[in-house]
């Protein structure tokens, strides 16, 4: 009876909304991605998912950070589509970068926390990318802090899990507290793997996943206006 009964009040409230023009919408439909990474696919169980806000958190300088950018964008080209970096303190050294990695990716240069955070906003916005990374290893922790409030946070949470992309962000310390996942980096590299191949320095990268929120997409149905 309970089940009956929240079915008609469901149903009622789903006439009354279209009566005032409002329906139900559901975020994008979610695909997984393998990073290349035997370890960090297999906890993610398969990979990345699009429509979630991914947390990379790299505590200790060469931890990497920068080998693990290099494995998205290759999983990008691999599934030939376009990739954006947002960097954050203008550091990306494309020089050091396999050419074919730079074929399908949009570079973003910027100078701090707050402007990375607008051009993510934007880029969120482009249905043409596959995946967006925001990258902001290199800002002073207290800086970043106080520049990005936790509102910031849970808005780009919420345009991930509208679009259909993946979307990392790279950050000094665990600090996103909207991350439906979160990784750490946990080792640190050394100068000898500095003419490591990208396939050598995955596997030795040193990750734990501290939070896997996989379903909760699913969970919140929206309801949103139409239009016309």
């Amino acid at each position: 009876m309970a089940t009956a009964r929240t079915g008609s009040a469901s149903t009622r409230l789903e006439e009354m909304f279209g009566e005032l023009g409002v329906e139900r919408a559901r975020p994008a439909e979610s695909e997984a991605l393998r990073t290349g990474v035997d370890g960090l696919d297999e906890a993610l169980e398969g990979g990345l998912r699009s429509g979630l806000l991914t947390e990379i958190a790299e505590a200790r300088a060469s931890g990497g950070g920068q080998a693990l950018l290099l494995h998205l964008l290759a999983a990008m080209r691999r599934a030939q589509r376009f990739a954006a970096l947002v960097d954050g303190t203008d550091s990306f050294d494309p020089q050091t970068t396999p050419k074919p990695l730079l074929e399908h990716l949009l570079w973003a240069r910027c100078r701090s926390a707050s402007e990375a955070m607008k051009v993510a906003d934007a880029l969120l916005r482009d249905e043409n990318l596959g995946m967006v990374l925001v990258d902001l290893r290199d800002m002073e922790q207290r800086e970043l802090r106080r520049s990005v409030k936790s509102a910031d946070w849970y808005r780009l949470q919420r345009l991930a899990e509208r679009s259909s992309s993946f979307v990392c962000v790279f950050t000094p310390e665990p600090m996103i507290p909207s991350a439906q996942v979160r990784v750490s980096l946990l080792g640190q590299m050394c100068i000898d793997k500095l003419d490591a191949s990208i396939d050598d320095l995955g596997r030795s990268l040193e990750i734990d996943v501290l939070r896997k929120r996989t379903r909760e997409r699913e969970a919140f149905p929206r309801l949103v206006q139409r239009v016309g």
